[in-house]
């Protein structure tokens, strides 16, 4: 994940409150270098940027996360957060698409590939094809097929002209008319009458709306462990470091996609192949304790929790598997 560079490729809002929580404890890191390169990066802000580059250093306790938030908008192509915040709540567009509904529609059996950001996912686009959405925090880039099985036209005029990116859209109004056309694939509940259900399914009906209450209650109260992982390959001692709001889950998925022959991670893959299951292991490195604030959004302590372990374990190039800056 890329925290101290500007980027071309638009990243989620969640990301960019990240990378300004990231620039906070670089500017207060005690490698000179790192702080160095934090206070030039505030220098793009009216109120610091006429200072000496040691002016600004010797003022960073007076630095706030506004400040932050506010050297990423600009990194960003934005005035100021308002604005950047007001570009990445308005992308949906008026009609909103509840991709995770549709994906629970067609199960498991379409293989998509997965990315943490949105700029892992547009250069798979760009290399493989496909079509890229976003899901809660993430974002996947699928096949035709899947699109088929949803209900909508993969052929249709108007993922081109939007450039198959419902992220960042060549033209809006294409995915406008899209979303029209998934909004009228995903009725909402109300609208199925009850006089349309058979009679053993009105019988059965309660105890099904029952036990999916008490499966939905019981998973808000246990909640899967938000965590950082590792993957490493015991034969070269390479390492695969990452984040997941759901850690064992994520640990799961990733050993399928290597056992199935998924490319997701290619030099990971290419190393299982070489030295075979046997030598890696799959670890949770750290485990993010539940907030016992009301209403805390824990995902931008994970972030910060995995930038702590990359930095510590620092897994790019010859020591392991992640892309410096991706």
């Amino acid at each position: 994940m890329g925290t101290d560079a500007t980027t071309a490729e638009p990243v989620s809002l969640q990301e960019c409150k990240v990378r300004a929580s990231l620039l906070l404890k670089a500017l207060g890191s005690s490698d000179a270098s790192r702080a160095a390169s934090a206070a030039e990066r505030l220098r793009v802000l009216p109120g610091f940027a006429g200072l000496p580059l040691g002016e600004v250093l010797a003022r960073k306790e007076t630095v706030r996360r506004k400040h932050a938030l506010a050297v990423i908008a600009r990194e960003q192509g934005h005035a100021t957060w308002a604005a950047l915040k007001e570009a990445r709540e308005g992308a949906a567009g008026p009609h909103r698409v509840d991709f995770e509904h549709l994906l629970a529609r067609v199960g498991a059996a379409h293989l998509n590939r997965w990315f943490t950001s949105y700029a892992e996912a547009a250069a798979s686009l760009r290399a493989h094809g496909g079509f890229l959405f976003p899901f809660r925090e993430q974002f996947f880039v699928c096949e035709a097929s899947l699109l088929e099985a949803v209900g909508m036209d993969p052929a249709d005029e108007d993922w081109a002209r939007m450039g198959r990116d419902w992220v960042s859209p060549l033209d809006g109004d294409a995915r406008e008319r899209l979303a029209r056309k998934f909004a009228r694939l995903t009725p909402s509940p109300s609208s199925t009458p009850r006089s349309s259900m058979s009679a053993d399914e009105s019988s059965q009906a309660p105890g099904s709306r029952s036990r999916r209450s008490d499966l939905k209650r019981s998973y808000r109260e246990t909640p899967p462990p938000m965590g950082v992982y590792a993957v490493r390959c015991r034969a070269n001692g390479k390492v695969l470091v990452g984040a997941s709001a759901n850690v064992q889950g994520m640990l799961n998925r990733i050993r399928f996609e290597l056992t199935t022959g998924m490319d997701r991670i290619p030099a990971l893959l290419e190393d299982w192949n070489r030295y075979g299951a046997d030598q890696f292991t799959f670890e949770v490195l750290d485990v993010l304790k539940p907030s016992e604030e009301p209403g805390a959004d824990p995902k931008e302590d994970l972030k910060v929790l995995e930038a702590l372990w990359l930095d510590r374990l620092k897994p790019f190039g010859e020591a392991g598997y992640n892309v410096q800056g991706g």
